[in-house]
């Protein structure tokens, strides 16, 4: 007998203890998506790749040192022409010879000087994409957060209206058979029977659809924080935060606008690289070289060490252009960051007029669940009594149910607008610690 009661008990406690092990924290959830994000990782390794750039920039102020060898076979037309005076000999002559190989070997260094400015301001503007690829990575993890807030209290609202949906279930369950009975003892008709069974298949329905979509968002929820995709996600209840002020954050703190004053410098720097071309190049060379040409010479410890210049004077008509094209990518930079900040005011505005909104519409929402619970019970009382129909009764029930989804869904918009807003003055991932 003892047994037959064990394993339901076992089972009971193994389903609660899954379920307890399944429920999440809205930073456990924040912390899950960080560390596993896609976007992220992407973002981090754009990051590295940027940080090579610089090393790349950087290996230019390195001297070029090259090694090259070289073999020739001499045809026996070959003409030799002494020039340098042969002992007694009074005339310039080859004497006969006829070589028939040539070797060549040759080692050379050359170390830029001067060129500009071009390798100084490379090297800045790689150094100014590694800084970009930061704000880039802070901008990535923000909007992953803003993503898992956004699934997380999703889930918390379509799992509480779950649950308030299945309580309502079991009373319509309940009055069904009530007015079986009732039908059966010719108490009501038999329409209210149907209304009745009409109300509860409407309930069903209901939750079958917020079944839906608390799976969908579950599985979004997964992918986004790489667990199995079939993991059963439970939230816990949101946290309430502290109410908001309009002027809380300022759009200088989004990743998107400050990422522009990154930008305007790096086109300042693109300015400078381009008018680098006006100037002349100058590098120190130095170089050994050994020859050997069979049966005439032979040349060895040929060291030389010099300098070089260079000046390419068709960059004085053709590299005006190069600088006009960074001059108008530096003031299209400008017009976008002005955009840019409009639309940052705009979103900032759009999302604490919400966070209001939400803050009033759910104080309306908690009024209404007392007024509809008291409203239900007044209907219930004079149906009991005769003194209303099963419309009324009915209708009541839909409208306290109802009542009881807004204040759930209310809770949650009001904190998930305190997010929003601080999403949109960039300031979230400093508020979810």
């Amino acid at each position: 007998m003892k047994n037959k009661f064990f394993l339901p008990i076992c089972l009971v406690i193994a389903t609660l203890a899954q379920a307890q092990e399944n429920n999440v924290s809205l930073q456990e959830i924040i912390q899950q998506s960080l560390q596993n994000s896609k976007a992220v990782k992407v973002a981090e390794a754009a990051k590295n790749t940027s940080e090579y750039k610089v090393q790349s920039a950087k290996n230019n102020r390195l001297p070029d040192v090259s090694l090259s060898g070289q073999y020739m076979h001499l045809f026996t037309t070959t003409n030799v022409d002494l020039k340098i005076p042969m002992g007694n000999s009074t005339g310039s002559s080859g004497g006969g010879i006829e070589p028939s190989q040539l070797l060549l070997g040759q080692a050379s260094a050359s170390v830029p000087l001067f060129a500009g400015f071009k390798i100084k301001n490379g090297i800045k503007q790689s150094e100014l994409m590694v800084d970009l690829s930061n704000l880039q990575i802070e901008g990535t993890k923000e909007n992953v957060v803003w993503q898992a807030i956004n699934l997380y209290f999703g889930l918390y609202k379509t799992q509480r209206s779950i649950d308030v949906l299945n309580e309502n279930m079991v009373r319509a369950n309940q009055r069904v058979k009530d007015f079986q009975n009732f039908l059966d003892n010719g108490i009501i008709s038999r329409n209210d029977l149907l209304r009745a069974k009409l109300q509860s298949s409407n309930v069903q329905v209901a939750i079958d659809e917020a079944e839906t979509q608390y799976k969908n968002i579950n599985y979004r929820l997964n992918i986004l924080t790489g667990q199995d995709d079939s993991k059963i996600v439970h939230v816990e209840n949101v946290e309430s935060l502290n109410t908001l002020h309009q002027n809380a954050g300022d759009y200088m703190s989004r990743t998107d606008v400050k990422s522009y004053d990154l930008k305007n410098q790096m086109a300042e720097n693109q300015i400078k690289i381009a008018k680098a071309d006006y100037y002349p190049q100058l590098a120190l060379s130095a170089g050994y070289i050994a020859m050997d040409i069979d049966k005439v010479a032979s040349v060895t410890n040929a060291t030389n060490v010099g300098v070089g210049l260079k000046y390419d004077l068709s960059s004085l008509y053709k590299n005006k252009a190069e600088v006009e094209i960074a001059k108008a990518q530096k003031l299209e930079n400008e017009l976008q960051k002005e955009t840019t900040i409009d639309k940052a005011k705009v979103e900032m505005n759009d999302a604490y007029q919400k966070f209001d909104l939400s803050k009033k519409k759910n104080n309306v929402y908690k009024e209404a669940v007392e007024q509809a619970n008291e409203n239900y019970r007044i209907v219930k009382d004079k149906y009991d009594n005769g003194l209303a129909d099963t419309d009324d009764l009915l209708e009541a029930d839909v409208q306290q149910l109802q009542a009881k989804i807004n204040q759930i869904v209310g809770d949650a918009d009001e904190q998930l607008a305190v997010y929003e807003y601080y999403y949109t003055t960039g300031i979230l991932l400093e508020n979810i610690q």
